[in-house]
């Protein structure tokens, strides 16, 4: 193999490297992006779910109260009717 092949020959592989190295990197860095905001993504619905377990809880609380006989008194006093207690 003369000299110049051997060159063309370097610099060809070189170069196919250097490709797959700044094909691979990109490849990495669009992933690392889809993770952040997929883990954005998830935190936010854990927080809308946090919100809602808690505003559930809150209104189950509610309605047991307006549910047991002191409630539905002090809801029908809010309104006008009067009752002997």
């Amino acid at each position: 193999m003369s000299e110049e092949k051997r060159n063309r020959l370097v610099s060809a592989v070189t170069v196919n490297v250097i490709l797959l190295v700044v094909i691979l990197s990109a490849v990495i860095i669009y992933q690392l992006v889809c993770i952040g905001t997929l883990n954005r993504v998830k935190r936010e619905v854990q927080d809308k779910i946090t919100a809602y377990e808690t505003e559930t809880y809150k209104n189950e609380k509610t309605l047991e109260y307006y549910m047991s006989r002191e409630g539905l008194l002090d809801k029908a006093y809010e309104y006008g009717f009067v009752f002997n207690k």
